[in-house]
């Protein structure tokens, strides 16, 4: 009898501990019932809900895009045992960007393993490395890159063309190739890797990033004895161990040049604004090993990643639009015809008006951090509630990008006179985001925006591009980076020119 009693009052036991344990952490999250909940569970302890956490990544991103829709504001959700806060409207995200308390990113972000640098470091590093690091992003620095943007896109230019036969090619090969190029060879001055290695970085790069932002949906992956026995843990590690390997040889081969090379610092060199890579070595002082080291990982896997990605979807949304492709083109070979010996300068580049709203129209449909997330550090005030610190904050610019009450009811359609300046009078400050806003943007946005277009006009002034996808046929996976599922397969064709 007294078995039977302890078997039928052990569950029950469980069952009310678990109540009570909801019942209180609703009591204390009480402050935001004025706030709707998500179209998911409205329970804690279950993440997202069970359809969520067995969905595919494909799944979990159109769910957490359909969620995002259904909410003109700010809406919670129960983030396991925490509640968390979502939005895609320009007011709120601004409101959250803009904050000082608000540049904090959650616990999840460190599951990258770049905690000591720029993209995912607590606020108080943060603070500091960008202050530091702001100054190699000049203009004048990224002026002087040109040449060898120039350069890279050449040697891209070049790899394309035995394949300028009507065959279909996955055109984010060399793409990415062609931007961790030109990040090794600008901002961290090197060229030490070889096309083995840099295609066997290129692979671990999108492999760790797949998997470690993955993890973020997984609730039992969070306690690292239990990660650590999975399988998607070796995977993750041995993609780490890549991408470290390859920031420890372009360091080690920088710091033997230094040593060769020394500056006072009385010299007028040493006192010259830096590239990335020298600025970080100037700082040893100050900057722990660690923290150079994540830097140099952060600027190879996020800054290829990211540009390289995008191009990929600019060749296919050329690909997908040929009437758009030519007036690309025709604005190309007008302003910097493929006749011109000298180098392209910024000021030409500045006359691209319209293959800059064409590059922005890419950008808008295709985000390419998707999602993101910030963590408040003292309460707040937003939308009428005052929110205590430590909650969560869950931005999409997926959606933002997507909504018809600022892009029109044709917002799912690709149209670049969106961004002309007719068109763009009056619009939110926060309604268009291709680098994130408020003082945590990407440091590198001009970096990108530069090389890009140089990568469009060697591309146009040489190719043609096809494919026989649509806009409707692109699907996106759950990811860190807005990551096709199939490749970007584009059929490229050599311009004929009249000499």
């Amino acid at each position: 009898m007294d078995l039977f009693l302890l078997l039928l009052t052990g569950p029950l036991a469980i069952v009310f501990l678990i109540f009570l344990y909801v019942r209180v952490l609703q009591y204390i999250n009480r402050f935001a019932n004025s706030v709707p909940f998500g179209g998911m569970s409205r329970y804690p302890l279950f993440i997202n809900d069970w359809k969520l956490l067995r969905a595919s990544p494909v799944q979990k991103f159109e769910i957490l895009a359909e969620t995002f829709a259904q909410h003109d504001r700010l809406f919670r959700v129960w983030f396991g045992p925490r509640m968390a806060f979502a939005t895609c409207h320009p007011d709120v995200i601004q409101a959250i960007l803009t904050h000082p308390e608000c540049v904090d990113k959650p616990f999840f972000y460190r599951f990258a393993r770049l905690d000591h640098g720029l993209l995912v470091g607590r606020a108080h590093l943060w603070r500091r490395q960008r202050k530091q690091l702001n100054p190699t992003f000049n203009l004048r620095i990224l002026t002087s890159f040109l040449p060898i943007f120039e350069k890279c896109c050449q040697q891209m230019v070049n790899c394309l063309e035995p394949f300028a036969n009507g065959d279909r090619i996955d055109i984010l090969q060399h793409t990415t190739r062609c931007t961790l190029n030109m990040i090794l060879q600008t901002s961290l001055d090197t060229d030490s890797l070889s096309n083995e290695e840099s295609a066997s970085l290129v692979k671990h790069i999108k492999r760790f990033f797949f998997i470690s932002t993955n993890r973020v949906l997984n609730l039992h992956h969070y306690w690292e004895p239990v990660y650590r026995l999975t399988k998607n843990f070796a995977m993750e590690s041995e993609s780490y161990g890549v991408i470290l390997g390859a920031t420890r040889k372009i360091l080690n081969i920088k710091k033997n040049e230094m040593k060769d090379k020394p500056l006072n610092e009385n010299d007028l060199e040493y006192k010259k604004p830096r590239i990335y890579m020298d600025q970080l070595l100037k700082l040893s002082d100050t900057m722990s090993d660690k923290e150079i080291m994540h830097n140099v990982c952060t600027m190879i896997a996020a800054g290829n990643d990211t540009s390289g990605q995008l191009m990929a979807y600019a060749c296919l949304l050329l690909g997908m639009y040929p009437h758009i492709q030519e007036k690309v083109y025709s604005e190309i070979i007008e302003l910097i015809p493929l006749t011109r010996k000298e180098s392209i300068s910024v000021e030409q580049l500045k006359t691209l008006t319209y293959t800059e709203m064409f590059m922005f129209e890419c950008l808008r449909l295709c985000p390419i951090a998707p999602n993101i997330a910030r963590l408040n550090m003292t309460p707040i005030e937003l939308e009428g509630i005052t929110i205590p610190a430590g909650h969560i904050f869950f931005i999409s610019f997926y959606s933002l990008h997507r909504r018809k009450d600022i892009w029109g009811p044709d917002a799912e359609q690709f149209d670049p006179e969106r961004f002309s300046p007719e068109r763009s009078v009056g619009r939110h400050l926060y309604a268009f985001l291709p680098f994130s806003g408020g003082s945590r943007n990407c440091i590198g946005w001009r970096y990108a925006m530069m090389s890009m277009k140089l990568m469009l006009v060697y591309l146009l002034r040489e190719y043609r591009f096809r494919t026989d996808l649509k806009l409707s046929d692109l699907k996106f996976k759950f990811d860190m980076m807005l990551v096709l599922v199939f490749e970007h397969w584009v059929k490229i064709e050599k311009r004929r020119y009249n000499c």
